[in-house]
């Protein structure tokens, strides 16, 4: 398939890559073809146009019209760039371009370049021998062919032959032997060796002539393909090359059994004249330059991945890959230029490594000896044996994790390559071969086995089959990976109807469990409700029926079915004396979504009395649950708080069960420390991170405690990370599909738009809650009525105050708290002393050991007194709230507390309080409630967030630095530093620098 001119073509039919060269280029040449199975230098000449053999030699027929010949991609023109410039390389291009420097100045010697097919070789070389032509070098160059590997000394005679003319002088004769049409052969000697060290010191004195005109270069490449001959003959030079201006450079593979290239190779490592480089991979980095250059652009993130990962830092793979997948061929056979180089080395196995090497291409990362050995039919002596061959060939690489060693191929693309050639029937058989002998192995288990036994298709045993991928699918699931579960589960399936019809309500049960943790609740319950009436048809046993039955329960309570969701739990009935613990917690969730605080309660004795019958960790956690729980309900919340810290503790030594034994706890922790003041606890025990593997059972678990994360940020005063949370909340809702979970973080996300002073946004939210509301849902009631709460006090309407018609002990506190101060806000604003006084007994009944509501109790009995006109019994509560709040880190409550204050003291002491709380207001994004300014009559500065800049500002400022020392630590200059601190000093309304340090603290 040939593209439009310029372009690289990949056949499928002939396995040629080739590139489309232009008239332009080359009069009377329409294309020029490359074997695709050369070296990376191979394919950069393909991609400039240039005939690889005839670079190689050094010739390029020049174009016929007469124009200035231009360089092959080895030589550096001037002016022109590179088609694909050398990247990666600096390092070995530096010893390079040092040895054609000492060679230069007369200290010669030599040096061997090898490692892996494509790993860029040739492509430094050319570079190499571009730099040594600029510097005046003559350039003495051949390549050996695999083709003509039986052709003694041709790629000597193919680099010399165009630097001979008509030889004379010592030795003359005795190039005969290598060049008979310029000079008979030399009488024989009768002695083998000694007329070849003659013939030998005739080229090296050959050599000594081009060097007595201009330092040389004598580069070999593909020394692997060469005969003996030429590699000693290679070798002599190079030795004696070490007074003299001669710099000899081979190149070779890496892997290639080759006794006399091994023995060079160490020699050379051994003379302090040579030297041996041998190329690593690219980096990642320089992939993405060389990616880069050859598109032209910046990569896409997901192509540089699909290269990176593939071709393993290989230049030539990465020239490939780039080319193929950019073209959108993201999956489907591999490049025929990376195919052909993998296939070229294959194809010089025996049969005996060969196969071996297909069976470590299927093994993959479970290619133990013993596995192989089974599969591929070798005792051990003989596998060791050709393993030890195979790695020598650097096909495979031998890894080492614990005891046994394992073997793998040593590059992904190879084992693409050679997994490609295997038949359909092939990879079936060795794929069920391989999950047999792990199976007899024991190594990996089900995990291991399970992706043979699901690519061997219709050659594993059906019934095995169904146990293996059964097992796999609830190890995937344990570990969250839903995709790899779900396949597994229906591959199970699809065989368990046919050969195991009893397991089908089990598999059954399993897929719900993976549809629920994807957030389709409406699949997950059909699939649950499927088994239940399957299983009870079947004469399933009563208890794993009753097991599925709490299942459903909870899955009902998730999906906002309250009513269905009791009725569910009633029917399967509590056991607490026999019934796991984790059981006994889906009556327990059940009842506090149903708000039955008797039911409740009674759960949560159940939960406390459970080490009676249960001596585990997860019974003692859920007691120390249960415990605190009961506290709560009974209006303590010291103690509550005190067992539920050690119930989590304690789930923390619960094995599989601790996230879900945790969750709950963490969620009434997270509201009981907010309230207690403790806010650095409450935002540590919110650990979103931890409920992934919960939402298998409660597929909104990450939302419930993202939401309550929001509100304990908004305590602290941090609007934008609040907000932040509840964006990825309201996502996640959506995600799950439930109805009242994206209801409850509308609602939030609507109160904390309004502080935010979004107003048309907390509308928008707050009117798309409502659509969803449920009054019957306590947590949603709350964070619907404060979101209207919030905005009505916002606009200056506390007319619009929906009414508090009660709070409940029990629910989320940090929302009952918030519902009930806004309240309170409204009653006064709108002038009603007995709703005031109500809210204030409200608060009071709530603040035993709970430290926010007592503070807040003070500020709204604060200003109750102010609408009474007792200003000093005001200032003093206020003061109180104040202190308290902003001690606790409650900041935003504590500016409010402190705005309410300013106004009852004189002038100047409230200038100073006003301007340090609407300070904290505005970093935070937020203003004071319009009522209150209005009232006050006078300005406090213009009210806005501060930017980044002056926020970094604003706290060095309070460390007590100068504005030098800002500068120099922010790299500013002083006059920028000066201009944002005048900003700061006017959103906040301040005056000073002290005024600000003392905000700041």
């Amino acid at each position: 398939m040939c593209g439009k001119k310029g372009e690289m073509c990949y056949s499928l039919s002939s396995g040629c890559l080739s590139r489309r060269v232009s008239a332009s280029h080359f009069r009377g040449k329409k294309s020029l073809r490359v074997p695709d199975g050369r070296q990376y230098d191979s394919f950069v000449c393909s991609l400039g146009g240039w005939d690889m053999n005839t670079v190689a030699a050094g010739r390029v027929d020049p174009p016929q019209d007469g124009r200035r010949r231009p360089r092959p991609v080895g030589g550096r023109q001037r002016g022109a760039a590179l088609p694909v410039p050398l990247v990666g390389r600096d390092a070995e291009y530096a010893v390079l371009a040092d040895a054609v420097t000492a060679a230069g100045s007369g200290r010669g010697g030599g040096l061997l370049v090898c490692g892996p097919p494509g790993i860029g070789k040739s492509r430094l070389a050319a570079e190499t021998v571009g730099l040594a032509r600029d510097k005046g070098f003559t350039v003495v160059e051949g390549r050996a062919d695999p083709l003509l590997s039986g052709l003694a000394y041709a790629p000597i005679v193919q680099a010399f032959r165009d630097h001979l003319k008509a030889p004379s002088g010592e030795g003359a004769e005795e190039l005969g032997v290598l060049f008979p049409d310029l000079r008979p052969d030399a009488p024989s000697t009768g002695d083998p060796a000694l007329q070849r060290t003659r013939m030998y010191e005739s080229v090296l004195a050959v050599t000594r002539r081009l060097a007595a005109r201009n330092p040389v270069l004598l580069f070999l490449d593909d020394v692997h393909c060469a005969d003996r001959g030429t590699v000693e003959l290679l070798y002599y030079i190079g030795r004696n090359a070490g007074e003299l201006p001669v710099l000899v450079l081979a190149c070779f593979r890496s892997g290639v059994a080759n006794e006399a290239l091994a023995a060079m190779a160490a020699a050379t490592r051994r003379d302090p004249t040579g030297r041996l480089l041998e190329l690593a991979p690219l980096t990642d980095r320089a992939v993405r330059e060389l990616v880069g250059h050859l598109l032209g652009a910046p990569p896409s993130p997901a192509l540089l991945r699909a290269v990176t990962s593939r071709a393993s830092g290989i230049a030539l793979f990465v020239v490939a890959l780039t080319r193929h997948l950019a073209t959108g061929r993201m999956s489907g056979p591999l490049p025929e230029v990376i195919r052909d180089v993998v296939l070229e080395q294959v194809n010089q196995l025996g049969e005996t490594e060969r196969r071996l090497l297909e069976v470590v291409a299927v093994a993959g990362v479970h290619g133990r000896p013993a596995v192989l050995g089974t599969v591929a039919g070798l005792d051990e002596p003989v596998l060791h044996a050709a393993l030890r061959r195979l790695a020598g060939t650097r096909l495979v690489v031998e890894h080492r994790s614990g005891a046994e060693p394992h073997y793998r191929i040593a590059h992904p693309l190879y084992a693409e390559a050679i997994y490609g050639e295997l038949g359909i029937s092939e990879r079936r058989s060795l794929h069920a071969a391989v999950g047999a002998a792990l199976d007899a192995s024991g190594a990996g288990g089900t995990v291991a086995s399970a992706p043979h036994y699901a690519a061997g298709g219709d050659r594993v045993p059906a019934a095995r089959a169904v146990e293996v991928f059964s097992d796999a699918g609830r190890r995937a699931l344990t570990v969250g990976d839903l995709d790899e579960a779900g396949d597994y589960f229906l591959a199970a399936l699809r065989r368990a109807r046919e050969v195991r019809p009893e397991a089908v309500p089990a598999l059954l049960v399993d897929l719900a469990r993976v549809e629920q943790g994807r957030g389709r609740l409406g699949e997950a319950a059909a699939l649950l409700d499927g088994a239940v009436t399957l299983g009870a048809r079947r004469g399933e046993e009563p208890e794993r029926l009753r097991a599925w039955r709490h299942l459903q329960a909870l899955l009902e309570a998730e999906r906002g079915n309250v009513r269905a969701a009791v009725d569910l739990a009633r029917a399967t009935g509590r056991r607490p004396d026999r019934d796991p613990p984790m059981r006994l917690m889906i009556h327990w969730i059940i009842a506090l979504r149903e708000v039955d605080l008797a039911e409740l309660a009674l759960v949560s004795k159940e939960l406390a009395e459970l080490p009676s019958t249960h001596d585990t960790p997860t019974a003692h956690a859920a007691a120390r649950l249960g415990a605190g729980v009961l506290a709560a309900l009974a209006g303590d919340p010291a103690t509550a708080f005190a067992e539920l810290s050690e119930a989590l503790e304690l789930a923390a030594r619960c094995g599989g069960d601790a996230p879900h034994v945790a969750f709950p706890i963490r969620m009434l922790l997270n509201g009981l420390a907010v309230v207690r003041g403790d806010l650095a606890t409450g935002i540590r025990v919110a650990d979103v991170e931890s409920t992934a593997p919960v939402r298998l059972w409660l597929p909104g678990a990450t939302c419930y405690l993202e939401t309550m994360l929001a509100t304990t940020r908004y305590y602290a005063g941090d609007l934008a990370t609040a907000l932040t949370h509840l964006d990825h909340a309201v996502a996640e809702a959506r995600r799950v599909g439930g109805d009242r979970l994206e209801s409850r973080t509308l609602a939030t996300r609507s109160f904390l738009r309004a502080e935010r002073g979004d107003l048309d946004g907390a509308e928008a939210d707050l009117t798309a809650a409502r659509r969803r509301y449920d009054p019957e849902q306590i947590d949603l009631k709350d964070a619907v009525e404060l979101a209207a709460t919030a905005l009505a006090v916002r606009r200056g309407a506390p007319a619009d105050v929906p009414p508090l018609t009660g709070t409940l002990p029990f629910g989320d506190v940090q929302l009952n708290c918030l519902r009930t101060a806004f309240a309170g806000y409204a009653a006064v604003h709108s002038g009603d002393e007995d709703e005031a006084d109500r809210i204030t007994g409200l608060l009071r009944a709530s603040g035993r050991d709970a430290a926010v509501p007592a503070a807040l109790a003070d500020l709204q009995q604060g200003l109750t007194a102010i609408l009474r006109g007792a200003r000093a019994e005001a200032g003093r509560l206020l003061r109180d709230a104040a202190i308290a709040l902003r001690g606790m880190g409650v900041r935003l409550l504590a500016a409010h507390a402190e705005l309410e204050l300013a106004e009852l003291l004189p002038r100047a002491e409230a200038a100073e309080l006003t301007g340090a709380a609407t300070a904290v207001l505005a970093a935070a994004g937020s203003s004071p409630f319009p009522a209150r300014v209005a009232r006050r009559g006078r300005p406090v500065g213009k009210a806005g967030a501060l930017t980044r800049r002056e926020s970094e500002i604003a706290p060095l400022v309070g460390q007590g630095l100068s504005n030098a020392e800002i500068a120099a630590r922010l790299f500013l200059s002083e006059r920028t530093v000066e201009t944002h601190l005048r900003n700061v000093y006017r959103k906040l309304g301040l005056r000073s620098r002290v005024s600000l340090a003392r905000w700041v603290r």
